[in-house]
């Protein structure tokens, strides 16, 4: 069984001279080996990391018990 991310094995389109950048050793190099393009997320097209989520809410007030019932005859 395979653990490694599908885009660790993958390939990249260099956005300035159109030159296909293969992965070495699992990974994608940090520039284009032909012209030195510095690749960023943006041209990977990964989205952005999420942000931190919201402050929970104050839990409610407790609601009032309920009355007891008239015992049955």
């Amino acid at each position: 069984m395979c653990f490694r991310p599908a885009e660790a094995a993958s390939s990249r389109t260099c956005p300035e001279c159109d030159g296909t950048v293969n992965a070495v050793g699992g990974f994608l190099p940090p520039k284009c080996p032909y012209c030195g393009h510095v690749f960023t997320d943006e041209d990977a097209g990964t989205p952005p990391a999420p942000g931190a989520p919201a402050a929970p809410q104050a839990p409610g007030a407790p609601g009032a018990p309920k009355p007891p019932t008239a015992p049955k005859a």
